[in-house]
């Protein structure tokens, strides 16, 4: 896609980009798992909506139509991109042909959607155009753009419940296409009188709000969705006090809800960053979606950081590694996952914590599906004047990871192969080949993490030394067989949490103790379990091959790190395996994610906590949403049965008398290859200030 005229970078468009090694077996996992058989997943991903506007949603409450083209459209659109990126042509197809058949059976006036939607919750567009766009990126099929055009030139965008202004991202998106001035006039005008409003629900994300110190306490996904808006706005027209409000509220969820994972506290609302906080499977998608386009915008480095952290852990942490179910709900500290071990509010003691094809609400389902598409999507950039007739001068890796792109640039083709396993081995290499040799600036990210960056051309280095945090740019004439190598020795490193935690880190991975686990078929209804407010259609069946799961645990867990913070490289072993081979390129044995096999362990020492067990109840406070006309307010309902728990982290004025006097050693591995884990500890040892 073109970039906005503000812009500091753009992606690469995504027929350029071949994704391989771990990358291509992450896709192809997906295509064979959820992603390519959207039937396990049940209602409404068992279904298509938006290839036909006549079809009704089979809801118990009208102004709730919505929702099911929501959760359809997240599908459409990672399914598209997986299928495309994977080589998957069937599972490509199956969502083309709801992109297809939307835009030919638009109203006269080029209305694309049913009739019902004229009016209000245009939200579901937002996701359902981004497909759209997303063909238009493979395929550069100019009538897609003029289907999208005519849509919005159909009717006025309304201004209802404040997330139908998420539409300015796909105006904008069409303005950079075509630079037609009535669409940037569109998308200015629904943001001011989005700004104008006065509302409880959208104070987090209006400009005003924003610019506040106030903590942001929304729902996750909204905000991921609308915050980002003013970077957008500012990419557009060159307002620099909506860029700076955006990056400001983004400092804030950082501040106060950043996690061990890499993502924010978000289980619905954003809730502060305790050990038992979770988060949405939704927001992974969306959250890194954000971070793509500010890193795209700013040109700031460390939005990349942010954003890998998050698709390292969060993502691999929250779905099984075949790819056939995941979380709704999903937390650093998880000792427990079964049909009734959601320890969070919002529907507490219910399935939501539990690895299963399908959740009674299907957002996440959907969502989750867009992840890794979209972080490959992000991997490669261009600089200003980088447009894709080939004059550009600067290419840049973003995001790392094995990948191959072929780009006009500088006058000629030029093709980039990646050869890597980051993150589970600490440096890249690339091989730059130009059909012809050709003068441009080859731009590669140094993590701000990475202390002792060491960036080579042809064996010599750099001739400026690179900086932790930013862009290391290497401009001089390419021939072909050009080799850089970039070197990013992963420290280990230590981060203190609430009520006394500590999690370690190895570079950009998170460390957590595997937890051995007993891990059984649920067989039980979902739809007898779902709350009357959830339940979207009547009971689903199951596919023998995608079953929902019930893990539970069978192995030690209770933990106090015992290690000197200001001493962590000699406390810790950290022993890399020789598993993955770099030359991979097909994919075929480059999977470090699988719980058996990871690319490395951390050996350190921990104490024994006496008394730390599961929590187990037969009473829960749960919170539930009550709908009145399309809109919600939580309701809580003290709920009976028999619940088992994750606990919490055990109070640091009684841990000391709770330690065992032995010190043994345990093996820690990165997060992503953990179901169940332990991950912010209590810690047997006082807090330094060493980080």
């Amino acid at each position: 896609m073109a970039a906005l005229p503000h812009a500091r970078y753009e992606p690469v468009r995504l027929a350029g980009v071949r994704p391989q090694g771990w990358l291509l077996e992450f896709l192809r996992r997906q295509c064979a798992g959820i992603t390519g058989n959207p039937q396990a997943s049940g209602y409404p991903l068992d279904h298509t909506f938006w290839d036909d506007p006549s079809r009704l949603p089979d809801v118990a409450d009208p102004a709730m139509a919505w929702w099911p083209y929501e959760q359809t459209a997240y599908w459409v659109d990672g399914a598209l991109k997986a299928g495309f990126l994977a080589g998957e042509e069937s599972v490509r197809k199956l969502a083309v042909a709801q992109v297809e058949d939307a835009i030919a059976n638009a109203a006269p006036d080029g209305f694309i959607g049913p009739e019902m939607f004229r009016d209000a919750h245009r939200w579901a567009y937002l996701v359902f155009f981004r497909a759209v766009l997303t063909q238009y990126a493979i395929t550069g099929d100019q009538r897609l753009i003029d289907a999208l055009v005519r849509h919005y030139r159909s009717t006025p965008h309304p201004m209802g419940f404040a997330r139908d202004v998420s539409g300015v991202e796909i105006l904008l998106a069409l303005y950079a296409e075509t630079g037609e001035p009535d669409l940037l006039e569109r998308a200015t005008d629904l943001y001011a009188r989005f700004n104008a409003q006065d509302s409880e629900h959208g104070r987090d994300y209006t400009l005003a709000g924003m610019r506040s110190d106030r903590p942001v306490t929304t729902h996750g996904v909204s905000f991921n969705e609308l915050a980002k808006l003013g970077a957008l706005m500012y990419a557009a027209t060159g307002d620099r006090e909506s860029l700076d409000a955006t990056v400001h509220a983004y400092a804030k969820v950082e501040r106060d809800h950043l996690l061990a994972d890499g993502l924010h506290s978000g289980a619905e609302a954003m809730s502060g960053n305790g050990p038992l906080e979770s988060h949405e499977t939704c927001t992974i998608a969306d959250h890194t979606w954000s971070l793509g386009h500010l890193l795209q915008i700013t040109g700031d480095a460390r939005y990349a950081d942010r954003l890998e952290r998050v698709v390292f852990n969060a993502l691999p942490g929250a779905v099984t590694k075949d790819f056939t179910a995941l979380q709704y709900f999903s937390c650093a500290n998880q000792m427990i996952a079964t049909s009734t071990s959601n320890h969070n509010p919002m529907s507490r003691g219910d399935n939501r914590m539990s690895f299963r094809p399908g959740h009674p609400v299907q957002c996440c389902t959907g969502n989750v599906q867009r992840a890794l598409p979209n972080y490959v999507e992000r991997m490669w950039m261009r600089g200003p004047g980088g447009g894709e007739d080939g004059h550009g001068e600067e290419i840049v890796a973003a995001l790392f990871g094995p990948s191959r792109i072929e780009v006009p640039l500088a006058g000629t083709t030029v093709t980039i192969e990646e050869q890597t396993r980051y993150p589970f081995e600490p440096g890249v290499s690339f091989t730059v080949t130009p059909e012809r040799a050709a003068r441009f600036t080859f731009t590669v990210r140094i993590p701000e993490w990475c202390q002792a960056p060491v960036v080579t051309v042809g064996g010599e280095p750099v001739d400026q030394a690179p900086v932790p945090g930013t862009f290391c740019r290497i401009e001089r004439e390419w021939h072909p067989g050009d080799r850089v190598e970039v070197r990013l020795p992963f420290p280990l490193t230590s981060r203190r949490w609430a009520d006394g935690g500590i999690s370690l880190e190895l570079g950009p991975l998170t460390l957590s103790l595997p937890i051995a686990t007993t891990l059984t078929v649920d067989t039980e209804d979902d739809w007898e379990r779902t709350p009357v407010e959830f339940r979207l259609a009547g009971p689903q069946r199951r596919l023998p091959d995608f079953p929902a799961y019930t893990l539970v645990p069978e192995g030690e867990w209770a933990y106090a790190l015992a290690v000197d913070e200001t001493n962590l490289a000699d406390a810790a072993e950290v022993v890399w395996t020789d598993t993955y081979d770099t030359d991979d390129t097909d994919g075929t044995r480059a999977f470090p994610l699988d719980v058996e096999t990871p690319a490395v362990r951390v050996s350190v020492p921990a104490r024994r906590v006496r008394d730390w067990t599961l929590a187990e109840t037969d009473r829960v406070s749960r919170l539930l949403p009550s709908f009145e006309n399309g809109r919600f307010r939580m309701v809580e309902h003290e709920v009976e049965g028999r619940f088992t728990l994750t606990p919490p982290l055990p109070a640091p004025d009684t841990l000391a008398e709770r330690l065992a006097d032995e010190t043994e050693r345990i093996e820690l591995v990165p997060y992503g290859n953990t179901l169940l884990r332990l991950t912010v500890f209590p810690s047997a040892e006082p807090e330094t200030s060493a980080r």
